[in-house]
């Protein structure tokens, strides 16, 4: 009795002994921006992506690690201006919990999320975990977008630093894409020590 109140609660109707209740689970696929973020929250982290430039750090740890998935849902959500989905990506870069460094690593990593998400959260990355990024960015200076080794160079760049010039100018000879090896000699001013 307690399976069918479940069940019923559930929306999959009564269970009989000839229908069992078989527990689905929905795919990533199947889930939806607004299924993933709950509405007051989603509301205002919409209302700080509102603004023409990213809210302070304040203002998003007043939010709390809740607003991590928000944000992730946010920066893939086509029906949100380009402009706050950006702003969502980075500003996943000053939520002050483990989780969103994960987050910004696994949008920087997916080849099937759009470009402009993966570049932004190269950039991201590098302001939220400092040199603790680099072996996740240097891995990116090889991908296959040459847009994200582009921004990867200049995220790497902005860090600075005696290991970030060895990444670079290891990576120079390599590259064979004039404006991705432009970003790596861009990189490498930034960086000098």
């Amino acid at each position: 009795m307690a399976l069918a109140g479940l069940a019923v609660l559930a929306g999959a109707g009564p269970v009989s002994e000839a229908a069992p209740a078989h527990a689905t689970v929905p795919s990533a696929a199947a889930v939806t921006p607004a299924a993933v973020t709950p509405g007051p929250l989603r509301a205002e982290a919409l209302g700080l992506l509102a603004q023409p430039t990213v809210a302070p750090e304040a203002a998003w740890r007043r939010l709390g690690p809740d607003v991590v998935p928000v944000l992730a849902a946010l920066a893939e959500d086509s029906s949100v201006p380009d402009a706050q989905r950006m702003r969502a990506v980075t500003a996943l870069g000053r939520v002050e919990a483990p989780e969103a460094g994960q987050t910004l690593q696994a949008m920087l990593e997916d080849p099937q999320r759009p470009s402009d998400v993966r570049s932004q959260a190269a950039a991201a990355l590098g302001q939220r975990l400092g040199f603790e990024a680099v072996k996740t960015l240097r891995a990116r200076l090889e991908d296959r977008d040459l847009r994200i080794r582009e921004a990867v160079a200049q995220a790497l760049g902005r860090l600075g630093g005696q290991q970030v010039r060895e990444v670079l100018e290891e990576r120079l000879p390599l590259e064979d894409v004039p404006q991705v090896r432009e970003a790596l000699q861009q990189g490498l001013t930034l960086a000098e020590p």
